[in-house]
């Protein structure tokens, strides 16, 4: 009793979590394991929530995978770092016959190779909108030079300041204004943006069939999700040796996918492009990210060492690198329980219950309704929504009251058609600015869910009338 009060104390959720658990004996049992000997908040938080929600995710993973009848799985750096860990521990303790490995990927060390075999589609791979995005922020991820960036700025004769923040509707605008530019001939941006990209192929290139990509192996990649791009360009970069090549992903979730897909095929885990439309509601992918990821810099771009392709660095390290150190502590503790626990018919019966209720419950509880203690530490870990990880924030960032209501789902569309005159800013986690803020909490809140759920019912009604998942 005591030690239950000193969790109390600390956090007092930890209970909420551990009553969620109960739906998997062997999930409860192993956090549980666990809080007899963590006493800080945080890390016992990751026991009662972040760890069991994972190990859901990807024993859904290796089971899917086994039906398909892949021989090997590839988890992609950063964001599948700590499933990487889970599934090496499964697959040791039950001898899958599954071989695991990791790829050093990222979306710009994958991208900037790419863009020269895309063409001028390359352009609605860089003109994406996101979190205070401008014209700078753009043309950095074709890896343009600030000197390139000024010529492009007089090219298309843009008025405004390089570094000034966009909406997703000026975004657009200003895509199809360079795109009418580059076909005119009054601007040399992709000729730019083709000289960087040839430059970066064949090491990218030898990288990928290094690591076994063009092995005459079953095999698939495993991440987080959202839009299944990662995997487009893998594929991409691969077809100019083997044309016909198809690759298999598995993602925690999607909320759209690729227009052009061929050789792709994707499984979501969680919420599909299509559906699960309050699974996405309730549900912060920026959060997901800074909790699940690899205390490490990203991969800018690869080069050759005389001896093998390897890695480069980016200069910019994970500033949530110490967090993510003791969380992967954690991980490995809960695993270290949770194999003690099970047996091989714990394994083999894990899906007979739908785990999807069980993670839903949890990430509703810490993403969509976080306490005044999860909205600060969480709120406080910083990420960058941008290719390249030097553009970072605070991912519940402060907003005042007025710039919280702006984001309601009708302000907010009057800003971006330009008849309220007004800057948007964003949140990496609205919820947790919300909690953070201290007033208006719950009409706020649902203000946020309102507007989430206009976003994601057009986007599924719009993936819906293509190809499922």
């Amino acid at each position: 009793m005591r030690d239950r009060k000193k969790r109390q104390k600390q956090n007092p959720r930890i209970e909420t979590y551990l009553e969620i658990l109960k739906q998997n004996n062997l999930l409860y049992k192993a956090s549980k394991q666990c809080l007899k000997q963590l006493d800080e908040s945080d890390k016992q938080m990751y026991a009662v929530c972040w760890a069991p929600a994972l190990v859901e995710y990807v024993m859904w993973v290796l089971s899917e995978a086994l039906q398909d009848k892949q021989e090997r799985l590839y988890f992609l750096a950063r964001d599948a770092y700590p499933m990487y860990l889970i599934a090496q521990q499964i697959v040791t303790k039950f001898n899958l016959r599954i071989e695991i490995r990791y790829l050093r990927v990222s979306r710009y060390s994958l991208r900037i190779p790419e863009y020269h075999l895309l063409g001028e589609k390359c352009l609605d791979r860089i003109f994406l909108s996101g979190i205070d995005v401008s014209l700078y922020q753009i043309l950095k991820r074709a890896e343009l030079s600030e000197e390139e960036m000024y010529q492009v700025e007089k090219e298309i004769h843009y008025r405004r300041p390089l570094k000034q923040n966009l909406n997703p509707k000026e975004i657009t605008e200003l895509k199809k204004q360079v795109l009418v530019c580059c076909r005119e001939g009054t601007t040399n941006l992709l000729d730019m943006i083709y000289i960087h990209s040839r430059d970066a192929y064949a090491n990218a290139f030898g990288y990928l069939k290094q690591e076994g990509l063009l092995d005459s192996v079953r095999y698939a990649v495993v991440d987080s999700g959202w839009v299944g791009t990662i995997q487009k360009s893998i594929r991409t970069l691969l077809a100019q040796e083997k044309p016909k090549i198809h690759i298999q992903g598995y993602y925690f979730g999607l909320y759209e996918l690729p227009e052009e897909r061929n050789g792709c095929t994707y499984k979501a885990f969680y919420f599909r492009p299509e559906r699960d439309i309050r699974r996405k509601v309730e549900f912060s992918n920026c959060l997901y990210e800074v909790m699940y990821s690899e205390p490490c810099p990203m991969v800018k771009k690869y080069v050759w060492n005389m001896e093998q392709y390897q890695p480069i660095f980016s200069k910019v390290d994970n500033p949530n690198k110490d967090n993510l150190s003791v969380n992967h502590q954690v991980l490995l503790f809960y695993m270290e329980n949770l194999m003690k626990l099970a047996k091989e018919t714990d394994i083999k019966n894990w899906y007979k219950n739908d785990a999807k209720e069980l993670v839903q419950q949890l990430y509703r509880t810490i993403m969509a309704n976080p306490n005044k203690w999860e909205a600060q530490w969480y709120g406080s870990q910083l990420f960058s929504d941008d290719l390249a990880d030097d553009h970072m924030r605070c991912i519940a960032n402060d907003l005042n009251q007025k710039e919280i209501r702006n984001l309601r789902i009708s302000t907010k569309l009057l800003i971006m058609a330009g008849v309220l005159h007004r800057e948007l800013h964003e949140s990496g986690w609205i919820e947790g600015t919300i909690v953070n803020a201290g007033e208006h909490i719950a009409s706020n809140l649902r203000g946020a869910r309102r507007a989430k759920y206009v976003t994601y019912l057009r986007k599924s009604l719009k993936a819906g009338k293509t190809k499922e998942v």
